[in-house]
């Protein structure tokens, strides 16, 4: 699970205005972590309530899904009670109606029986919980990032060469969209007693370290060298 630290304000047509410290990563059980792409301090408030109202054995990934959905669609409701739950992306697109504020969450982790699975929760649909079974999903700036996946992505691969493939969609992403940027934060999660794991800001240096040289082994391999 990674995502970069950027947040931006403003229309993104005119002049804005951006912050590389905001929390996009939050481990919601032992077993279970989170992800928030849109509004960000929408995000941090539907994750707080939902942390509040999780119980000590709940801990499958497809139950953590669903409380966040549940408190989400709940906050949403008592926060924009006049505003329709979905807007028609046409009329959302003219800027001529009201809109609730954009917000999509990943959930990813393990399941009591052992199985992980990944779900999106995306505002644009009104929340519904959507299975990824693909391997990976993405939310937010993803359309670099999903072409890279698409090419470079290989399933029974071990943690740590998907982390390193994660935060590389990530840090290319921002070297094409302004909107992306900061540090890139990652939580690994095991099925074991390990769990969910938060890496430090030294280990994903690291990575990026090694992602530097993948990238340049890749240009290289383009070109003749001399002898």
């Amino acid at each position: 699970m990674a995502a970069d630290s950027r947040g931006t304000f403003g229309d993104p047509r005119g002049v804005t205005a951006q912050n590389d410290t905001m929390q996009k990563a939050y481990i919601l059980t032992p077993h279970v972590s989170a992800l928030a792409a849109g509004s960000g301090e929408v995000g941090a408030m539907v994750i707080s309530e939902t942390q509040k109202r999780l119980t000590e054995d709940q801990d499958g990934v497809a139950s953590v899904m669903e409380a966040l959905r549940q408190t989400t669609i709940a906050c949403y409701d008592q926060w924009f009670p006049t505003i329709p739950a979905v807007v028609p992306l046409p009329l959302m697109q003219s800027g001529n109606v009201a809109s609730r504020p954009d917000l999509a969450f990943l959930v990813a982790g393990y399941n009591d029986d052992g199985t992980a699975q990944i779900y999106s929760l995306p505002s644009m649909f009104g929340f519904p919980p959507m299975l990824n079974a693909h391997g990976f999903a993405l939310q937010g700036v993803a359309q670099y990032a999903l072409y890279l996946l698409n090419r470079l992505y290989e399933p029974n691969r071990t943690v740590e060469e998907l982390t390193a493939l994660a935060v590389y969609a990530i840090t290319e992403t921002a070297g094409q969209d302004g909107k992306v940027g900061g540090p890139v934060n990652v939580i690994t999660i095991s099925p074991g007693e390990e769990g969910c794991e938060t890496l430090s800001a030294d280990v994903v240096t690291e990575i990026l370290a090694r992602n530097e040289s993948r990238l340049k082994a890749l240009r290289d391999s383009f070109y003749e060298r001399p002898e």
